[in-house]
Formats: structure tokens, C-alpha cells, sequence
């Protein structure tokens, strides 16, 4: 079904750069003294109510009618070999005014690949889109074929812009629709309203595919209206996953979570879609287990008028020039923040497209209209991502946050990257940065509508007539079973411990899922042997594959090379584009793209004159000679962060000769730099400084600041408006680490730790990308006079994590079985007759038998095992054993059950393992607690470290502590998880 054929193609002419990274509170004057210890600032909590209503646009510019682009396919024949290899004729510069070019008067090329073929000018009509296919069959990886295109308007010509070409783009292989697209090819491109375009490709041998075709797609004039969207999504029924005709089970149970809010979505009707175009035969459902994020890698600065077309184009080029069945994305989302309906078959529906290689039947994607490789993503199209993946994920009861989800033949989360299954760029880095905030948002909004029935309202089903009460003469201690305790199930079902906490004055109950605390963990190691390095800094992607690189200086004979990362976290020995231009500097710095041109930039100081020298990367590993933005530097460290101040312009952080710390904001696209702005300073042996942009996952640009005597390391969040915040770690993970500096190495987004070890090797320290926490789930369970609340695990053994209540008289327990969503069901009495037992505590399975146990004591008689029976209650108490492990203990061997136990504010226990008192959270056997604390709870391994920790909360703050367990039975240095918690009762 080929049609004549436009193609779609978007040359990028902004440039913006903006970091992304955690941000709290600062003090009143802005300035902090920055320690390898945790201050007691929190980071704010995800609300779903300070999202900004930019999806909610209740109307925009729409076309009345249907519309048929017109598609020209242009030959393109490959040039000779010896034409690929000589000189060019044409200057460097782009001359203001030109006439058309023949093939031999294309500019140089790259010398990573030969020239293969240039297509003469051609004509353009209308607001057009261009792509480029080759010959059906015609296997090209990502990395043996460069596609670019430039336009020519009024004489002049721009610039070469890259056309990007994804081999994971497209239909899944074995599927009908595969076998009809002929023809793989480059990604649309909108070059807008031009008077001619120009495309050229480079290949690794010189030689073009074959068929090669350029094609330039009119989208057709339409009249455009400002009009509402035209679909309701809250019109569309509950979501049942038995409307979508996937599979699914025709009935949901309590499990389910109830429908995020439905937002307005403009219809293909709207931007003018020709059905006949498509083929409807293709048509296919599937089922939706993740959702993925992608960018159209088109200019960003079209006008809203212009989206209707811009989206013709795209599904032109789709469908007429690659040959897919219909446009590729299910959804498509422009700047304003306005959704488009993508692909045919009903927006709430599992609709297969043409967008994931390998999970299209297992997922949809949302795609945003721009290139966000080279510009910040604007907040409206953040939020639509949020609303939109809250509800479509929320039809098939999956989680915006969930991060272990099996999808085909591996874990996703439920909103990935379309980099995160593939090699590929896409969504671009400044999106793929934002991914986590929009998770979180997603969860947010999703969170705020799970109102469920009430189960205090509903009746209590009765406990087994023949339970005997807990008072019952206890049977003999039975030594522990050899046993692998597993973790306590979830009640967000996350796969993290939850913190349950109650409202001292409601009595309402919410749970705080853990996120597996920030740390930089692990280590990669790179071949080879890099002490020859005088200099050695990570500095982002220097060549353009995607990857970010390393510049290495080598100290005896003042080369500096680019080392390629793998995006795996391995650098490659073999440097590439060797140059003398660093010679002159005794320092590097990354600075990201700080003269924004969209390439990654650094910054050295010269070793005479003390100036500070701005390098101006050109994208190919290069740079260009160094201009001067300061004369003087009197600074013994710097660090490019981002946009730290909110400006939209990179800015430095730097620190003076006292440890004092600044801000020095760029000013005029790079080139000059504001006067510095003192932030903090640096505590006594604090003697490091990195940066990057976001290190913490809140989308605020952050510094990381070091010890260089005991080696420990902390994130300082950065405010997003020139103040510092909340201090995460320390991370004890870069001891011994020598020359480090901070980039994404490892494909995560998240800066890495790259640096130096005892032996030379370079090694990459992850950042493990986690939240220390999500957003409180609001439950449906209220006991404003319960004694205690136990979050036993999965009492009923339905793979959910439940709850036990302890009534206000003490004397009664009562069941509510979690629905895995952070509610709870109808309530099941346990029995009565336990107020006369003290030191009430859930600890998991200590008897083998599968079911979950409590443990206690009467009076101050010994400790005593209430074994679990799931839905029948208990079984018969026995004494417990002179030793025990449990779920939650603290330290690896087990513990006495005479020995310190420490007692929390509801009387309840954790374990402490060693038979005596431990460190600064206990202060003797008997449970008296450090005065710095006011309460403490054991929920399990919250730092993902195999070990359980305690969970402590500040007298008088409400911020709460992570207390990591060692496996000796002590704690390690605090790490700040929460704050806010001041008017609640801690519930383990």
C-alpha cells in the first residue's frame, strides 16, 4: 500500500540545557555547612495535587477535516568511492546564500564513516516532514549508517541535523504488519516550512543501501479551530480488563485498584487522520504489562496550530513510506502538554503499535513531539505523561512505581525508556533524566484516587470457635528449624519493606513503601592499566553514539584523548581523537552543554595564568578552541551542575581557599559567568566537590561532596533556585578511589561514579537510581483506639502483605487482609484474652511451617511463639527457644530471648542479635533508647543490603533515620529516609 511518499523530518534549532535533581528545604539565609553527616531536612513528598493541569486543556487547535498528504519518494543513487574519500569543495562555514549543491559539493564528513550518498535539493511545499528508507531486507545496526538532513530557505542554507535512525523502532518480527513494512528507514523529521531539503548518509565502507529514497511528505492544508478534545476518557466506562478484549480475566478482584483520573485526549479525527491510509485488516489487540516513553526527535519549536499537520506527517510517513500498518505510537503528546490519539482501536484499549521492537504486545507508548536530546522537556508534556500513564496503567491494575514487573522475557518497570530495552537514544537524555519524577507523579495521582469501601464498616467475620486463647499453658521450646526467613511481603507490593504509620489524631493509617535508600554501590572495572593519567574526568557523551565517555590526560606527554564509554559502565584503553589543545590546563571539569549548542562541553584551569578556559565540544569527540570566561579562578575545586539556580542556563559550583562554597550561574548562552553567590561551606576534612545535574531522583540538580580521610561521601540536594537541601548518604562505596568525577555511565541516567582504584584500574561506581521512599498511600483502614498495629506479612497466605490490630481494650486482635494496592479488606477477629500479654511483636515465620508468627510474653514470664494459622488464627503457644532469627533481626546470628531486645513505643520488640546492647540506638538490655530517638521500628532490609535495619524517628523533628544493621549486630552512620512524621505512631 505505497502511495506517492512524504517523509517526516524535524530540524532542531533550540538548544536548551537543564540538570535534574533532588530538592528540600535550605535555611532561612541559603547557606549551609556541608558535613559527611546527614542534616535533618526532608525532601518533599510527591503530591498529586501540585501537579500542574496542563493535560486538562480543555481546548486547542484542530483540524475540521479529514486530509490526504501528498508523499514524494526522491532517488538517491550512491556516489562513487573516490568522490566519498576527496577533499570537499565547500567551506566549512555555511555561506548566507547558496544555490542548489551537486553530490561532490557536500561538506566533509566524519571520520568515523565515508560519505555514501547526497541527494540533490528538493522542492518542499507545505509544513513538511522528510525521512529517509533503504531496500526491504536491508540489515543496518544503529551504528552503520549516519542520516542528516538541512534545509534551504530564502538562499540560505542551515545547518546538517541528524535524522535519526533506530533499528528497534517498528513492528514486532513475525507479525503480519512486519512482514508488509517493506522498507526500514531513518525516523520523521519535520523540517516545516522550507523551500528545499537535502539529506546525505554516511556508511562505514562508503557504500549506500540500496534503493536508498529521501522522502518529503506535504501534509496537506487543513482548516484548524480551536475546539475542545474530543475524547473523554472519563466517558469510557470503568476499565474492566474485560472490555479491552486482550485475554484478560473478565472479572477483577479485590486486588484491584480503582481507576486513575481520566484525561481529555484529542482524536485522530482531530489532526485530520485519513483513515484510508491505514490497513485496517493489521488491527490487533494484545494486553499491557508497562508502558514506554519515546520522542519523535523533531524541532521544538512549532506553534500549536502547526501539530495537526506535524502529526500527518509522522502517519504518512509511517504508513506510506515505511509501510506499518498504521502510525507507530499509541499516543503522541505535543508541547503544550495536549494528547493525541495515535494508532486506530480505541485509547483505552491494549492496541499493538509499532514502537517497541520485541514488546509491542505487551505494552503502548506514549511518544513527545520534539527532540529531547537537546532540550529540557517542558513541565506540561511531564505532567501529561503522568496523568496519562496513571490511567492507563490504573485499567490494568498496575502500579505507575512498580519496579520489578516481568514483561516477555525480563523485569521492567511500568514506565521505562525506550533506551531501557534496546540501544537506542530514544527518548533522548533530557526525558529519559525526567523518568523517575514522572513515576512518582504517575503513583501520586493514582494514590489519590483509591477510595475504597471502609472495612470498619464492614462486618468482622467471627474467629474459630475452637481457637484457644493465648493464655493456654505453652508447649515445650522446640529448637528453630533450619529456614530461610523470607522478607515480609508488601502491602504496596513493591518488592521493598513498608513503613506503616497512624495518625495520632484520626487514628488513620497510611503505608510508606521504601524505594531501597540512594547508595553507589558495586563496581565495574575497565581493561587496562590508567596511571599514566594525570587528569581523568568523566564528561557525558563526547561523540555522539549516546554513550557517555571519559577524557584522559596523560601527564608525561600531554595528550589528552577521548575514551568511549560502553554504556555499560566499561570505558574502552583505546582513546580516540588525541589533542595537545589541554596541555595548557592542570584541571577538567564536565559542564555538561553549558554553551548550549547541544553538545557536552568542559572547563579547565590554565596551569600560568589561573583562568578559567570553556571548551565547546563539537560532537564528534573534538573540541573547539577554548574561550575564556574568567581570568582569575580563585578556586581550589569546581563542579558543573546544571541548571542549579532555574535559570534554564548551566551553572558552576565552586570552592575558595576556606572551604567556603559558591554559586557561579552562567550567564549569556555560556559565554560569561554571574557574580558568585556564597551557598555554604565545606566542613573540616570535607575537601572534594563533584557534580553533574540530578544525583537524588527528584529533578533538581544536586552536589556530591567528599572526605578525602575517611572516604565517605554525601548528596547535598540542590533547592532548583541557587540553595542547598537535604544531605543524602554518607556512602562509605568510594574509600580508596582516586581522581572521581560523576557522569551516567551505565545507561540509568542516574551519574555514576567513575574514578580511579588502588591498583590504576578505572572503575564506575553505579548510582542504583532508588528513592529512599514513594508517595504515602492514603489506606481505607482508620482504628483511631488501637493499642497496636502489627504489619505481620502475609497472614492469609494469598501472596498479600496483611495486617494485625490490637483493639483499645488490648484484649482482641483483629485481621485486615491486604488487597496489595495499600488497602485492606473485610476484618477477621483473631480471638480475645491477649491484654494480659506484653512485648506483642510480628516476626515473621520462626517455626517452618509457612505461615507468619507473633511473639510476647505474659507478665514478665519468658517469651513465648504464638505460631500464625493463617485464616484459623493460631496454633497452641509454645515457649520460645534460648535462640532465635527472625525476619527482622538485626544482625545476622541469632538472638537471645533473654538477651537486649529492644522495645518500641507501641511495647512492641525488635530483635537485636549478640545478647547485648548495640551501638547508639541502644543504650542496655532493658530497651532503654537513645535520647536522639523518640521511637524505632524493625521493618526488614530496607537498604537492600541482605541485612535488617532500623527505622528511627528524631525527637522533636519528625524526620525519620535509617539505622542500617550490620551483620555483626550493629549500626552503620545514619542515613536521612523521611521527614513529616511527627504526628504519627511508627509501625513496624
Amino acid at each position: 500500500m505505497r502511495l506517492t511518499r512524504d517523509r517526516y523530518v524535524t530540524i532542531c534549532q533550540q538548544f536548551l540545557v537543564t540538570a535534574t535533581v533532588v530538592a528540600v528545604g535550605a535555611s532561612a539565609a541559603g547557606v549551609m555547612t556541608l558535613e559527611i553527616v546527614t542534616p535533618e531536612a526532608q525532601a518533599p513528598v510527591v503530591d498529586a495535587r501540585g501537579l500542574a493541569p496542563a493535560v486538562d486543556v480543555t481546548e486547542g487547535y484542530a483540524a475540521t477535516e479529514a486530509v490526504t498528504p501528498k508523499v514524494r519518494e526522491v532517488k538517491v543513487s550512491g556516489i562513487a568511492e573516490d568522490v566519498a574519500k576527496a577533499p570537499a569543495k565547500t567551506p566549512a562555514k555555511t555561506p548566507a546564500k547558496s544555490s542548489s549543491r551537486t553530490q561532490s559539493q557536500a561538506p566533509t564528513t566524519s571520520s568515523a564513516r565515508k560519505l555514501a550518498a547526497v541527494s540533490t535539493p528538493t522542492k518542499v511545499t507545505g509544513y513538511a516532514t522528510v525521512g529517509v528508507t533503504w531496500k526491504a531486507g536491508t540489515e543496518l545496526a544503529e551504528d552503520d549508517i549516519a542520516v542528516q538532513v538541512r534545509t534551504r530557505k530564502d538562499g540560505a542554507w542551515s545547518g546538517w541535523t541528524t535524522a535519526e535512525y533506530h533499528d528497534e523502532h517498528g513492528p514486532d518480527a513475525g507479525t503480519a504488519e512486519a512482514a508488509l513494512a517493506s522498507r526500514p528507514g531513518t525516523d520523521a523529521v519535520v523540517v516545516g516550512d522550507v523551500d528545499e531539503v537535502q539529506m546525505r548518509a554516511e556508511t562505514k565502507d562508503g557504500k549506500a543501501p540500496a534503493d536508498l529514497e529521501l522522502a518529503v511528505i506535504d501534509p496537506g492544508a487543513a482548516k484548524v479551530v480551536k475546539e475542545p478534545a474530543a475524547i473523554d476518557t472519563a466517558k469510557l466506562g470503568s476499565g474492566s480488563a474485560a472490555t479491552h478484549g486482550d485475554g484478560a480475566a473478565a472479572e477483577l478482584d479485590l486486588v484491584a485498584m480503582k481507576t486513575a483520573p481520566k484525561p481529555t485526549i484529542y482524536s485522530r479525527a482531530q489532526w485530520g487522520a485519513n483513515e484510508k491510509l491505514r490497513d485496517k485488516g493489521s488491527l490487533r489487540y494484545g494486553t499491557v504489562k508497562t508502558g514506554f516513553i519515546h520522542h519523535t526527535v523533531n524541532a521544538n519549536n512549532y506553534t500549536a496550530e502547526q501539530v495537526p499537520a506535524l502529526l500527518r506527517g509522522i502517519y504518512a510517513y509511517h504508513t506510506q513510506s515505511r509501510g506499518w500498518s498504521d502510525i507507530g505510537y499509541n499516543y503522541l503528546v505535543d508541547r503544550f502538554g495536549r494528547i493525541w490519539e495515535g494508532r486506530y482501536g480505541g485509547v483505552d484499549r491494549a492496541v499493538v503499535g509499532a514502537h517497541t521492537l520485541g514488546y509491542n504486545e505487551y505494552a503502548f507508548a506514549m511518544s513527545a513531539i520534539g527532540n529531547f536530546d537537546i532540550a529540557q522537556p517542558p513541565q506540561a508534556v511531564l505532567d501529561a505523561y503522568a496523568k496519562l500513564f496513571a490511567w492507563k496503567l490504573s485499567l490494568y491494575n498496575i502500579r505507575a512505581d512498580a519496579t520489578k514487573l516481568w514483561v516477555k522475557d525480563r523485569n521492567l518497570y511500568a514506565i521505562n525508556g525506550h533506551r531501557d530495552v534496546g540501544r537506542t537514544a530514544c527518548p533522548g537524555k533530557y526525558l529519559y533524566a525526567k523518568i523517575p519524577s514522572i513515576r512518582a507523579a504517575a503513583q501520586a495521582i493514582q494514590n489519590g484516587a483509591q477510595i475504597p469501601a471502609d472495612p470498619v464498616n464492614r462486618p468482622m467475620v467471627a474467629a474459630p470457635k475452637d481457637l484457644k486463647p493465648p493464655t493456654t499453658t505453652p508447649a515445650s521450646a522446640v529448637a528453630q528449624p533450619r529456614i530461610t526467613l523470607p522478607a515480609r511481603t508488601s502491602i504496596a507490593d513493591n518488592g521493598w519493606p513498608d513503613l506503616l504509620v497512624k495518625s495520632k489524631s484520626t487514628g488513620a493509617i497510611q503505608v510508606v513503601p521504601t524505594q531501597g535508600i540512594l547508595s553507589y554501590s558495586g563496581r565495574i572495572v575497565s581493561k587496562g592499566n590508567w596511571s599514566a593519567m594525570g587528569i581523568l574526568a568523566a564528561v557525558g557523551d563526547l561523540n555522539g553514539d549516546g554513550k557517555s565517555d571519559v577524557l584522559g590526560k596523560n601527564r608525561k606527554t600531554g595528550t589528552t584523548r577521548v575514551f568511549l564509554g560502553d554504556g555499560a559502565g566499561r570505558v574502552s584503553r583505546a582513546g580516540i581523537a588525541p589533542t595537545k589543545a589541554f596541555a595548557r590546563v592542570k584541571t577538567i571539569t564536565a559542564v555538561r552543554d553549558f554553551n548550549r549548542d547541544g553538545k557536552n562541553d568542559v572547563v579547565g584551569i590554565d596551569k600560568k595564568t589561573g583562568a578559567l578556559l570553556l571548551y565547546g565540544g563539537l560532537g564528534n569527540g573534538t573540541f573547539k578552541p577554548p574561550v575564556v570566561l574568567s581570568r582569575t579562578w580563585p578556586y581550589s575545586r569546581t563542579a558543573g551542575v546544571g541548571d542549579f539556580n532555574g535559570d534554564k542556563q548551566p551553572d558552576l559550583v565552586a570552592v575558595s581557599g576556606d572551604r567556603t562554597l559558591y554559586l557561579i550561574a552562567g550567564a549569556a548562552r555560556g559565554t560569561k559567568l554571574a557574580k558568585p553567590v556564597r551557598i555554604g561551606t565545606l566542613g573540616a576534612g570535607v575537601n572534594t566537590l563533584f557534580g553533574w545535574g540530578d544525583l537524588s531522583g527528584d529533578s533538581k540538580p544536586d552536589v556530591m561532596v567528599r572526605s578525602n580521610g575517611t572516604g565517605l561521601s554525601s548528596i547535598y540536594s540542590g533547592t532548583g533556585k541557587g540553595a542547598l537541601g537535604q544531605a543524602f548518604g554518607p556512602f562509605r562505596s568510594l574509600a580508596g578511589l582516586a581522581k572521581a568525577s560523576l557522569a551516567p555511565m551505565v545507561g540509568s541516567g542516574a551519574a555514576d561514579v567513575v574514578a580511579l582504584d588502588s591498583a590504576s584500574r578505572l572503575v564506575v561506581v553505579p548510582n542504583n537510581g532508588r528513592r529512599n521512599t514513594s508517595a504515602p498511600l492514603p489506606s481505607n483502614l482508620k482504628v483511631p483506639g488501637a493499642t497496636q498495629v502489627l504489619n505481620v506479612g502475609d497472614w492469609n497466605r494469598n501472596g498479600k502483605g496483611d495486617v494485625v490490630v490490637r483493639t483499645s481494650s488490648g484484649n482482641q486482635l483483629v485481621l485486615y487482609p491486604g488487597l496489595g494496592n495499600g488497602k485492606f479488606g473485610q476484618p477477621r477477629s483473631l480471638g480475645t484474652g491477649w491484654k494480659s500479654v506484653t512485648r506483642l511483636a510480628a516476626v515473621g515465620d520462626v517455626t517452618g511451617d509457612g505461615y507468619p508468627d507473633l511473639m510476647g510474653r505474659i507478665g514478665s514470664g519468658p517469651m513465648l511463639i504464638f505460631p500464625g494459622y493463617g485464616l484459623k488464627a493460631f496454633k497452641a503457644p509454645r515457649l520460645a527457644p534460648a535462640s532465635l532469627r527472625t525476619f527482622n533481626q538485626i544482625g545476622t546470628a541469632a538472638w537471645s530471648t533473654r538477651g537486649a531486645a529492644f522495645v518500641s513505643a507501641d511495647g512492641s520488640f525488635v530483635p537485636l542479635a549478640g545478647g547485648a546492647a548495640v551501638g547508639t540506638a541502644l543504650r542496655s538490655a532493658n530497651g532503654a533508647v537513645n535520647p536522639a530517638y523518640d521511637s524505632y521500628v524493625g521493618v526488614g532490609d530496607v537498604d537492600g543490603d541482605g541485612v535488617a535495619d532500623l527505622l528511627a524517628r528524631e525527637k522533636g523533628t519528625g524526620v525519620i533515620w535509617l539505622l542500617p544493621g550490620k551483620t555483626s549486630g550493629g549500626f552503620a552512620p545514619r542515613m536521612w529516609v523521611a521527614t513529616g512524621f511527627a504526628g504519627y505512631q511508627l509501625i513496624g
